[in-house]
């Protein structure tokens, strides 16, 4: 083998191995930019999912307050019936234990 052939074969090997060694390094940063990007997409999700949780929940305290208004509501009407139906009733049992009191 001549030296000329020797100097481009060693030439060659060394374009090779900077070849690879730059091939190695764009791999690496491609590994660290996608684990980058996948980190701040992990970020994103967990930011969306803790701002739906906020509105879900503000959402449901608002319906659970319209129900408890509707039920307190509901039962005073109920409450105020059933006063005055006692009321009502109160003269006719009133007057029933005064005659069962006066004539024994």
């Amino acid at each position: 083998m001549s030296f000329d052939a020797i100097e481009t074969l060693n030439g060659v090997e060394e374009r090779v191995k900077r070849m690879r060694a730059d091939a190695a390094a764009e791999a690496k940063q491609n590994a660290a930019n996608a684990r980058k990007k996948g980190e701040q997409l992990v970020a994103e999700a967990i930011a969306n999912a803790d701002r739906e949780v906020k509105e879900q929940l503000r959402l449901a305290d608002e319906k659970a307050r319209t129900a408890a208004r509707a039920l307190a509501d509901n039962n005073e009407n109920r409450k105020a019936a059933l006063r005055a139906r006692a009321d009502a009733r109160m003269d006719s049992a009133s007057a029933f234990v005064v005659e069962r009191i006066v004539n024994g």
